[in-house]
């Protein structure tokens, strides 16, 4: 098992782009995921549409994902222009399918096809085992992955993780912290073996509920030796 992606996800509007800078020339690896959200832009977690930008513009590493939760992802599905347009600067889309009140408020055709006609990104699909009828609509489209997410945010680490879903790319998220990462990832070993994935982390790389760059960086010493080499 290599690990592809090291992703922290949760930089908001009190973290300078140029320390994300810093710490992605020392861990080419790292995937920053900005959450969008845009009703609670601004607070905890959630930037505000100039950081994005901002960070879109400066930022000098080559791994970025954008996590659409909400009202981000409904605008996504509706094609709401800027919200496509603060997607523009990042290479891979999470689709929240699990955050935020969107149950019931979309087409699982309409998301399949918003996926198709962007294929500049890959979209992940937060998967968890209600949402496993996706899947086949999904079997014929190059540009998605699937984490495996149970926790969706909150922090909860499962008691073992599944095995990759034949013909995705299969990434994992949930309660990982620079405490538990090495053994996360060697629970993952044992059931990718042969694969290539990624690991993700929010709430673990946070203290008091703030972005904690010296968690990110102890995060990332652990997972470097399980990374695919370039």
């Amino acid at each position: 098992m290599k690990l592809q992606y090291c992703s922290i996800t949760g930089a908001d509007d009190e973290i300078k782009v140029d320390d994300l800078n810093t710490i992605a020339a020392e861990f080419p690896f790292v995937e920053w995921a900005i959450l969008l959200l845009p009703a609670r832009a601004g607070q905890a977690r959630f930037p505000t549409a100039a950081w994005i930008s901002d960070f879109s513009k400066n930022y000098t590493g080559t791994n970025t994902a954008m996590h659409l939760c909400d009202g981000g992802f409904l605008g996504f599905i509706r094609g709401e222009q800027d919200i496509l347009d603060l997607m523009s600067g990042f290479k891979r889309i999470q689709l929240n399918l699990k955050f935020g009140d969107v149950e019931g408020r979309y087409d699982p055709a309409d998301l399949v096809a918003r996926v198709r006609e962007n294929p500049q990104h890959q979209f992940i699909i937060q998967y968890t085992k209600d949402k496993a009828g996706l899947l086949p609509l999904l079997s014929d489209v190059p540009n998605h992955a699937v984490l495996f997410d149970e926790s969706a945010g909150r922090g909860i680490s499962p008691d073992s993780w599944d095995a990759p879903l034949p013909g995705h790319f299969c990434g994992y998220a949930g309660g990982m912290n620079p405490d538990n990462v090495q053994s996360n990832i060697e629970m993952i070993q044992k059931v990718a073996n042969g694969h290539t994935t990624w690991i993700d982390m929010e709430t673990g790389v946070r203290t008091n509920d703030h972005f904690d760059l010296d968690k990110v960086r102890r995060v990332l010493h652990i997972a470097a030796p399980h990374v695919t080499p370039e």
